[in-house]
């Protein structure tokens, strides 16, 4: 299969450079993505005040179990696509890529009207206060609507990934970004549209990006341009592809499940921790994603390498990708404890000691495990580039059990310290359970590659 300027072949060179460089462009995307989120709870804090941020707390968990099973199903797909890229199939990618366009038409629909439905419920559940039930809802109704342009956004985004190129995505949404940023200055502050607004930004933004990320796959990527005998559903591939993005799909989701369940133990602390966790999650969201973004590309690095034999390739890399996450997860937990009180206020908008303190404490607490966050993360996107579906959804499911423990027990008993103790203890047990299964793994591509 020829390569061009808007291709990545992975399955040669240097692992850790190729993938370095691989990753700096999906990490600047990522901020991108992310400064979405913070521009609207910068501005929300700074023009809406505390309530308006602890409406966003109290459904966050809600838009993002849905957004999950969207992000995740996107994310299933690029594993496969990168697969037949890998092994230079151009006509199975080409197939690979006219199924996925099937099934996401389908999913890009079924998710926001499941979510849409069953919002209110939901938010009844987790025992939303009734103060500012009518403010969350109105936010979250406009979010869940509008996940098909980011889900949209983001397939496309997936298959420019399986094929290496993650540079013209960055692109995209330095102009999204900046769509998205103006229009939440004009319908917040200056239309005064409150909550409701700062989301209608965020959806036309991401629309925005979702149309000239399709222009450009037209004009510059030709190997995944579609004739009328690459149309043509195949039942083991429709399966295929299925199963890997619903795999990624449950994974996320049970993850949010998770979430929300811990959510609704947080919401009976009252609104200042509501308020101070929301804060908390922000920065330390961004944070983590300096090391989901090594995993991001380690997912692809595998996938080609998979595709393409190369087990030595993946073990080499999957090692030099680790310490390199090991060296940023120590400038994090250095930057949280020098400067993590500016950031509360930077991001909140706030002047409360109380929700202050508690946002400072959860990141105090919970950075120093970032090391074995690190081994999670990379391993498990390895294993999955690797083709193992259903491992990482057996180490989410026991991050779910973990969260109702905490919940349940934890939160009653410690407060919030129950809630900053859950992750790290889910980290350390889901990590060993994943490292376990990857060395299995490898042990058995050795075998075959030896017969």
């Amino acid at each position: 299969m020829a390569t061009n300027r808007v291709t990545t072949d992975l399955t040669h060179g240097n692992p850790l450079t190729m993938t370095i460089k691989f990753a700096i462009t999906i990490f600047l995307s990522n901020i991108l993505q992310q400064i979405y989120v913070l521009t609207d709870v910068a501005i929300i804090g700074h023009t809406l005040g505390d309530d308006a941020l602890t409406a966003i707390g109290t459904v966050t968990t809600i838009y993002g179990f849905f957004n999950s099973l969207m992000f995740g199903m996107a994310s299933g797909f690029s594993v496969v696509i990168s697969r037949f890229f890998g092994s230079k199939d151009e006509k199975g990618l080409k197939r690979a890529i006219a199924n996925t366009a099937f099934i996401s038409a389908i999913w890009g629909i079924l998710v926001p009207l499941l979510g849409l439905l069953s919002l209110k419920r939901l938010m009844t559940i987790l025992d939303t206060p009734a103060e500012i039930f009518d403010m969350a809802y109105s936010y979250a109704s406009v979010v869940i609507t509008l996940l098909s342009f980011v889900f949209i956004y983001n397939v496309l985004r997936s298959i420019l990934q399986a094929i290496g190129n993650s540079r013209a995505p960055l692109y995209f949404l330095i102009i999204s970004v900046t769509t998205n940023i103006l229009l939440d200055l004009l319908f917040v502050r200056k239309l005064g549209f409150g909550l409701p607004g700062a989301a209608y930004a965020t959806g036309i933004a991401q629309a925005l990006s979702s149309v000239i990320t399709f222009i450009y796959i037209l004009k510059f990527v030709p190997q995944v341009h579609l004739k009328r005998e690459d149309m043509v559903l195949d039942k083991n591939l429709l399966v295929d592809i299925f199963s890997s993005g619903f795999a990624f799909a449950l994974m996320f989701t049970v993850v949010n499940l998770g979430s929300m369940i811990l959510q609704h133990a947080i919401n009976n602390l009252g609104k200042t921790i509501i308020a101070a966790h929301v804060a908390a999650r922000k920065i330390s969201e961004l944070c983590m994603m300096t090391l989901s973004t090594l995993a991001n590309a380690m997912a692809t690095f595998a996938g080609q390498n998979h595709g393409a034999g190369r087990y030595d390739r993946i073990r080499q890399g999957h090692r030099s990708v680790m310490l390199f996450a090991f060296g940023i997860a120590a400038f994090l937990i250095f930057m949280v404890y020098m400067f993590g009180d500016e950031m509360v206020v930077l991001i909140s908008g706030t002047s409360n000691p109380e929700l202050i303190d508690n946002a400072v404490f959860y990141l105090r607490f919970d950075l120093p495990f970032y090391f074995v966050l690190a081994v999670l993360l990379i391993t498990r996107t390895t294993l999955q580039g690797m083709g193992a579906k259903f491992v990482p959804v057996i180490a989410s499911v026991m991050e779910l059990l973990l969260k109702v423990v905490t919940a349940k027990w934890l939160a009653v008993r410690l407060g919030y310290l129950g809630i900053a103790i859950c992750e790290p203890v889910i980290w350390i047990a889901c990590a060993i359970f994943i490292i376990i299964v990857f060395r299995s793994r490898l042990r058995k591509n050795d075998l075959k590659l030896q017969t």
